[in-house]
């Protein structure tokens, strides 16, 4: 296991903005010297609302246990934390014919974006696979609407007995389907990478921190774009605010493994 208690290697981004995917940018934002990338033009606006169509005939289901209330069509190892991680796999597999369904109706974003990154990497990128469990699930279909609390998604700090803890940087990407075009509901990432000593401020019950965690950090206002795919680290501290209307998105995380292999899970 990597040493989890490593210093963030930048104390400030050297480019204050969301840069174009190619290699160069890749490898900036693993080193946390940039806040967030962005592939414009992803999908196009019929496609994203195919998608939207097919996954509102589908039907949402609430994260279990979180305010604000989260809606998703998917399988989350976050949910499963603590409990028998056969009891993710098994509803993985029930959830990756789900997915199958909307994206027949359209395109596959996960294919096209594992595809993007190759392109862009030049390592080997695929779902993750655990050999004792098998293949987890990729690719939420999501709606946060309500804003989320200060929190971070990092495997070797919240699933440390998970396959996916081994990974080094983790990451998400967020194709926006649906949004509302005057208050889409912003994404604010902080400079501020987690360390094992920001555990205290934990608020008790929740998925949350309490604010003095990103005191004087920088923060950079992610204002999503419909058909647009956002990457940024998620063991930075980041919240999403409250949207006006409907914020659908497809997102799963990214994983570098020390191996160079590029990893998707959700």
């Amino acid at each position: 296991m990597r040493n989890l208690s490593l210093a963030p290697r930048r104390s400030s981004w050297d480019v204050f903005a969301a840069r174009e995917l190619d290699q160069n940018s890749w490898q900036q934002l693993i080193r946390n010297e940039i806040p967030a990338v962005v592939i414009r033009g992803f999908a196009t606006p019929d496609e994203c609302r195919r998608l939207v169509e097919r996954a509102q005939v589908i039907g949402f289901e609430t994260y279990k246990n979180v305010v604000p209330p989260i809606d998703r069509i998917g399988a989350t190892v976050f949910e499963h934390n603590g409990s028998d991680v056969s009891a993710y796999f098994a509803r993985a597999e029930q959830c990756r014919a789900l997915q199958g369904e909307i994206f027949s109706q359209s395109f596959s974003p996960l294919e096209r974006l594992m595809s993007r990154l190759r392109q862009a990497t030049g390592s080997p990128v695929q779902i993750a696979a655990d050999p004792k469990h098998g293949t987890y699930c990729a690719g939420l279909i999501r709606r946060i609407e309500n804003g989320t609390l200060l929190h971070i998604d990092y495997a070797p700090a919240e699933q440390p007995e998970w396959w996916v803890a081994q990974i080094e940087a983790q990451l998400a990407w967020n194709l926006y389907l649906e949004l509302d075009p005057k208050n889409p509901g912003d994404t604010y990432v902080y400079n501020r990478p987690w360390t094992p000593e920001d555990e205290i401020y934990k608020l008790p019950g929740t998925y949350g921190y309490s604010r003095p965690v990103v005191e004087g950090a920088e923060r950079y206002t992610l204002r999503p774009t419909m058909g647009d795919v956002y990457i940024f680290s998620t063991r930075n501290f980041h919240e999403v605010d409250s949207s006006a209307g409907h914020r659908t998105t497809v997102t799963s995380a990214i994983g570098t493994l020390p191996d160079g292999r590029i990893v998707l899970w959700s």
